[in-house]
C-alpha cells in the first residue's frame, strides 16, 4: 500500500502488484548482476548540511560493479545531484572490479507531487544525459518505445542534463520568490495585489502558472536544489546568485509575518496561534520543507502556543520536524486562538464559515497569504486580515 498521498499512483501500484509485474526485494548483488538497466533513485542530499549522501552511492556503485556481467548494463541516475556528480559516480563505478563495463546515463525526473503518475505517463519532456554515445542511443530508444513522438526528448551530455534539472527548479524558485516579494510590498501598502498579479500574468512572457503567493516555497525539491546548485563538492567555483536571492526572500516572508503578529498581538509568549495546514502544498500530506512548519517552529521559539490542523495528516500524531503535535479536531485547533494562519491552501479551508469560527477564537485575527478566504465576508463578522 502506498504510504503517502498520490491519488493516481495508489491504484496503479495495486494493479501492477496484483499482476505480478512489480517485485519488491531486499538489495542483492545478483539482482544488480543480471539487470540490463539499473535506475538509481535514492535520496541524495543531507537536509541539515546540504552535502551529498555519498556513502549510499559508494555502496550502490560497489553492488553494481562487484560481479562480471552477463549482459551490457546501463545505470540511470534519477536522483537529483550536484552539478558534476555524474563524474563522481562514474569514478565510484570504475573503482569496482567490473564497474568499467557499466554505462552511465543521467535521466532527471520532473514530477509534481499530487500529479506524479500523470507527469511520468505524459511528461513535458524527457532529458537524457550521457557522455557515451551508445548509452545515450539505448536510452533514447527505450523512451521512444514508451512515449509518443509528440513528447520531446533532449539528449545531451551528463552535466548539461544535471544543469537542466537544477536550473528548472532554480527558475521556479526565483519566480515564486519574485511574486512573494511583489506581494509583500503591495500588502504593506494596502495595494490591490490581486489586480497587480492579474495584470502581470496577462503578459504572455510572464504568464499565470506558478505565480501565486503564499508563505513562500517549500517541499523536498525547490529549497534543496537552490542549495545543491551552489555546491562546491564537485569543484565548481561558480555562484548562482539567483539561488541565494530566492532563499533569502523565502525566509523573509516568514520573518515579516512573525513581525506582523508581534506588532498586532504584542509579545507572543502564551499567545495561541492556530495554523491551518502543515503540508508544503495543497492536497498533499508531505511536510518536508514546509513553510508552515518552519513558521510554527519560529512562533514556538518566541513562546507562542501553536496548534496545527491538517486534514491530510489524520494518520499522524505529530510532525517529526520539531516534534510538533497535530490537532485533528478543527474546533479544538481554533479554540481560544489569538490568531489564525492559513498554512496550506487546501481546498477544504475555503469552506470555513466565519460565523462558526468566531465562536471559538479569542481574537478575530487572520493571516491568509494565499487569499483563499473571502475577506469581505469574514470582515462582516469582525475578522481583521493582516
Amino acid at each position: 500500500e502506498l504510504h503517502f498521498r498520490e491519488p493516481a499512483l495508489a491504484g496503479k501500484l495495486k494493479s501492477v502488484v496484483a499482476k505480478g509485474r512489480l517485485t519488491v526485494v531486499t538489495p542483492s548483488k545478483e539482482w544488480y548482476q543480471n539487470a540490463s538497466m539499473i535506475i538509481v533513485a535514492i535520496d541524495s542530499a543531507d537536509r541539515k548540511t546540504w552535502k551529498m549522501k555519498l556513502a549510499a552511492f559508494e555502496r550502490m556503485a560497489e553492488w553494481i560493479g562487484c560481479h562480471e556481467r552477463h549482459r551490457p548494463a546501463i545505470v540511470v541516475l534519477k536522483s537529483t545531484n550536484i552539478l558534476g556528480f555524474s563524474r563522481i559516480f562514474r569514478a565510484l563505478l570504475d573503482k569496482a572490479q567490473h564497474g568499467r563495463s557499466v554505462q552511465l546515463v543521467v535521466n532527471p525526473e520532473f514530477l509534481r507531487e499530487g500529479t506524479a503518475y500523470e507527469d511520468t505517463a505524459r511528461p513535458w519532456r524527457v532529458v537524457i544525459g550521457a557522455d557515451d554515445t551508445k548509452a545515450r542511443q539505448r536510452i533514447v530508444r527505450f523512451y521512444r518505445n514508451m512515449y509518443p513522438k509528440s513528447i520531446p526528448i533532449v539528449a545531451i551530455d551528463c552535466e548539461s542534463a544535471e544543469l537542466i534539472k537544477l536550473g528548472a527548479n532554480l527558475y521556479l524558485s526565483h519566480r515564486l520568490a519574485f511574486v512573494h516579494e511583489m506581494a509583500e510590498y503591495a500588502n504593506g501598502r494596502r495595494l490591490d495585489f490581486t489586480a497587480i498579479q492579474q495584470a502581470l500574468s496577462l503578459d504572455p512572457r510572464v504568464g499565470a502558472e506558478y505565480f501565486d503567493p503564499g508563505l513562500g516555497f517549500g517541499g523536498s525539491c525547490l529549497p534543496k536544489d537552490c542549495y545543491l546548485i551552489n555546491s562546491k563538492e564537485a569543484g565548481s567555483k561558480f555562484d548562482f546568485l539567483t539561488a541565494d536571492t530566492a532563499l533569502k526572500i523565502n525566509e523573509r516572508v516568514l520573518t515579516n509575518l512573525v513581525a506582523a503578529l508581534q506588532h498586532r498581538l504584542g509579545k507572543l509568549k502564551n499567545k495561541k496561534i492556530a495554523i491551518l495546514g502543515a503540508a508544503f502544498k495543497p492536497e498533499c500530506d508531505d511536510t518536508r520543507g514546509s513553510q508552515a512548519v518552519k513558521l510554527a517552529l519560529m512562533l514556538r521559539r518566541r513562546g507562542a502556543s501553536v496548534s496545527i490542523h491538517d486534514p491530510y495528516l489524520k494518520h499522524s500524531e505529530k510532525i517529526i520536524t520539531g516534534n510538533l503535535p497535530l490537532e485533528h479536531d478543527l474546533n479544538q485547533t481554533l479554540s481560544g486562538a489569538h490568531a489564525i494562519i492559513i498554512g496550506t491552501a487546501h481546498q477544504g479551508f475555503r469552506g470555513l464559515q466565519p460565523k462558526k469560527v468566531a465562536e471559538h477564537v479569542k481574537t478575530r485575527l487572520v493571516a491568509d497569504r494565499f487569499r483563499i478566504l473571502n475577506q469581505n465576508n469574514w470582515e462582516k463578522y469582525g475578522f481583521e486580515f493582516m
